[in-house]
């Protein structure tokens, strides 16, 4: 057995306990219990150095392409999910660090024909791991369908998430409770999604039947909306603020009051396209963001439209723009998923993740990472940050 196969056997623990824990003291008379499935396969020499975590379930270690050379990441293979250690909160070994939420359906492509548990393999689950790649955990397989978006609270406990209903026929948006394992149905429709957490997870705000609600935790009680409320897809409640990244920009309420703060975006008043901006369809259109993110305490949103990237401080209203050019290395691409203060960053992808520390003028390239985390399955995304607070908002233990 090599030497890098025993230290991963090692530290595979850490998915439930940790790593070097102190190991118990043993008496030379102790009977030696019979040995398990998995210690079995990890005896076996395996061609790619796998070591099982169950008897269905195993991790290789791979190298994460960057600019830190020989940097090892587990990549996770998953054939029987139910196997797999579910998400704890009572393991502070967990969250340490940030992480981020993600679909995956581990399993592979099957037929309407298959065994039910290949097809159970096959449908979307939720999971989450640590931003340096470690900790893999389910967190959720109480539905059947494909997810469209999750959000975690802020205190960890509960996750809000939406998905294509394969038994309702619409889109089921749910509230779950990683204590309890427990499910609470929001609201059915054919409609959008979008979820609000408080900044202390008392209450949710959601979007069902084109109006928005506010659901409160301890009551269960549901309320609408008044009309001129808003909230969005992309969002934050932090310090007493409500942060909405509108197509445009970012507009900012007290959430207290509700009264509008500020909003700001891309063009301005002041900018030399913003006439044509306001009279023309096309010229709005490759501003329009299709894709947009927000740091945990609001202070940094980044979106991407059609033709354009925008970096923008929610403190002093600077707005960095980058014109989208497949011959010039971008400074704001792979925004998806913003960390605290912008330090890092990461894609939306979860399958492959790509990470990036940011320079100290918050672009790309002071360090990469890029590593396939999921080695089963065919696919893995929606990547949400929480827990972002964790470390002082560093993705990896060595930068705090």
């Amino acid at each position: 057995m090599t030497l890098n196969k025993r230290f991963l056997i090692a530290c595979t623990v850490i998915l439930l306990n940790g790593c070097n824990q102190d190991e118990p003291s043993t008496s030379s008379t102790t009977v030696e219990p019979p040995k398990t499935d998995v210690e079995l396969l990890n005896e076996q020499e395996w061609d790619d150095n796998r070591v099982y975590v169950t008897k269905d379930n195993y991790i290789l270690m791979k190298e994460a392409n960057g600019t830190i050379p020989g940097i090892m990441k587990p990549c996770f293979v998953v054939n029987s999910a139910k196997e797999w250690p579910r998400e704890d909160l009572s393991n502070t070994d967990s969250y340490d660090l940030p992480r981020v939420d993600f679909r995956w359906n581990n399993g592979g492509f099957v037929s309407a024909s298959a065994n039910e548990k290949a097809i159970y393999e096959s449908y979307d689950k939720v999971w989450s791991i640590k931003t340096d790649g470690t900790d893999l955990r389910l967190v959720t397989d109480d539905f059947s369908g494909d997810v469209r978006i999750m959000r975690r609270s802020p205190n960890n406990r509960y996750l809000a998430y939406s998905y294509a209903s394969r038994t309702s026929g619409g889109t089921d948006k749910v509230v779950f409770d990683v204590q309890t394992q427990k499910s609470t149905l929001l609201g059915t429709d054919l409609g959008h999604s979008q979820f609000l957490w408080a900044e202390d997870s008392s209450y949710l705000y959601f979007e069902d039947r084109a109006k928005y609600w506010k659901y409160e935790i301890a009551t269960g009680k549901t309320t609408q909306m008044d009309d001129d409320f808003h909230f969005s897809e992309v969002g934050v409640i932090y310090g007493g603020k409500r942060y909405v990244v509108s197509d445009f920009g970012v507009v900012i309420y007290d959430e207290l009051t509700d009264e509008r703060l500020l909003s700001f975006g891309y063009p301005s008043k002041g900018d030399e396209i913003y006439s044509q901006f306001v009279k023309d369809y096309n010229v709005r259109k490759d501003f329009h963001m299709k894709n947009s993110s927000i740091s945990p305490d609001g202070k940094y949103a980044w979106g991407e439209s059609s033709k354009y990237r925008f970096f923008m401080n929610t403190e002093t209203q600077d707005v960095k723009l980058e014109k989208k050019d497949p011959k010039k290395k971008s400074q704001y691409r792979f925004f998806d998923v913003l960390g605290l203060n912008a330090d890092y960053v990461r894609s939306a992808s979860a399958g492959s993740a790509r990470q990036y520390k940011l320079t100290k003028d918050k672009k790309l390239f002071a360090q990469t990472q890029h590593w396939g985390q999921i080695c089963s399955g065919h696919s893995a995304t929606l990547s949400w940050l929480y827990n972002g607070f964790a470390n002082n908002g560093a993705f990896i233990k060595e930068d705090k």
